[in-house]
């Protein structure tokens, strides 16, 4: 395995630690995976774009303030070869960005861009299966460019990283689950007992312990697991 490979495997083994972590930070992720694409494929800069799903913001990570400013004006002006990549699922291979038909392309993103220092651009999307839910932008300064050897690698890069933030959205989405769930059966727990403690007491039967439990919930405008809780921690007596 070449040096690079070595590269790419090592920060990949510790993005998929950071993904799986608890709990989840995707900006830092994004943040990682601009710093990897300019360490690994000798960018000047980068910056990417993710949402994972249609319903989710745009989130933006760059190398520095100024790329992770200009991802977020792509964002909002709509325009750029982060949202084009993203929106279209097609890469851009070695853009000149100080060209004209650049400037025609992205009339507002462009000027910004260059004058930063940038010169040319490459942009590959990050997919979730067939699906583009991102990208990465590779900055370059005038004159230079990512030779093949890098493109390629960076096209494998790309591959990973969008199969990995796709996990990690799995992954918080199956928590946030598993945490409404467990919160549900908690509550529903409390009540039942509250309704056994509430028929006992007043020889009520269930269904009548239920209504007044939530009878007494609604007058007061709060939630009847609360006031089941408090029943049957023996802070609350109902009114008969």
């Amino acid at each position: 395995m070449a040096l690079q490979e070595q590269e790419v495997a090592a920060f990949f083994a510790r993005l998929s630690a950071d993904a799986a972590r608890e709990p989840s930070d995707v900006g830092a992720l994004l943040a990682t995976l601009a710093r990897g694409g300019r360490s690994l494929f000798g960018a000047s800069g980068a910056k990417v774009d993710y949402a994972p799903d249609v319903r989710t913001p745009v989130r933006c990570g760059g190398t520095d303030p100024q790329l992770r400013a200009l991802a977020d004006a792509g964002v909002h002006w709509q325009e750029g070869p982060g949202h084009d990549a993203r929106t279209t699922g097609c890469a851009l291979i070695d853009v000149d960005i100080t060209a004209p038909a650049a400037h025609e392309r992205w009339p507002r993103w462009t000027p910004r861009a260059r004058a930063l220092g940038h010169g040319r651009i490459t942009a590959l999307p990050l997919r979730a299966g067939e699906r583009a839910t991102g990208a990465l932008v590779l900055f370059c300064t005038p004159g230079s460019t990512l030779d093949e050897e890098a493109l390629a690698m960076a096209r494998i890069f790309t591959e990973t990283a969008g199969h990995t933030l796709a996990l990690q959205h799995e992954l918080s989405a199956s928590r946030v689950l598993t945490g409404q769930l467990e919160h549900a059966l908690s509550s529903r727990i409390v009540v039942e007992q509250a309704k056994g403690m509430l028929a006992a007491r007043r020889g009520l039967s269930l269904d009548e312990a239920f209504n007044a439990l939530r009878g007494y919930a609604r007058s007061h405008q709060r939630k009847l697991a609360d006031v089941a809780r408090e029943v049957t921690e023996g802070g609350l007596e109902l009114p008969a």
